[in-house]
């Protein structure tokens, strides 16, 4: 794959998870409410299992893996803000907030072939579950996390 934004592309991969993991990390910690920290805590998993297949990825591929830095840390303190913030809020800021990552990830999935298009693919699916999540719970669907799971467990 070569187009002009590949490596920035495949490097918000990276910076995503990273953010990820540590905002949903947080926000289950922060939060009081049991269901909600097991579904923050499920969305960490996600944001994990997506990470160790991007570093597969990276390692299958003979690519070098860039660590993002201030990631974590922007991650860390948007995931107290959104831990601590009403639900309904912190699940309109969850959904808009996947939206930039999707730009990047179906440009990925459109220029993929061959074995690089089931990695793109999985990793764009994953974006889209976590939003999906999020505006299920904003319309109090009780199968919010459908999507997330059936990710988790492929």
């Amino acid at each position: 794959m070569n187009y002009p934004q590949y490596k920035k592309d495949l490097q918000r991969i990276h910076e995503s998870e990273v953010y990820g993991i540590a905002v949903f990390e947080t926000a289950a910690w922060l939060s009081k409410n049991v269901e909600r920290k097991k579904k923050w805590l499920a969305l960490k998993a996600l944001e994990e299992k997506t990470l160790e297949r991007y570093i597969d990825y990276m390692q299958n591929s003979n690519q070098t893996v860039v660590e993002p830095t201030g990631w974590r840390l922007k991650g860390y303190i948007e995931g107290a803000a959104i831990g601590l913030l009403p639900w309904r809020l912190s699940m309109k800021l969850l959904a808009k907030g996947t939206v930039p990552f999707q730009k990047y990830f179906l440009r990925l999935k459109r220029n993929a072939e061959g074995f690089h298009q089931n990695f793109f693919a999985y990793v764009y699916a994953h974006e889209k579950a976590i939003e999906t999540f999020a505006k299920k719970e904003l319309s109090r669907d009780r199968n919010s996390l459908s999507a997330v799971e059936h990710l988790l467990a492929s």
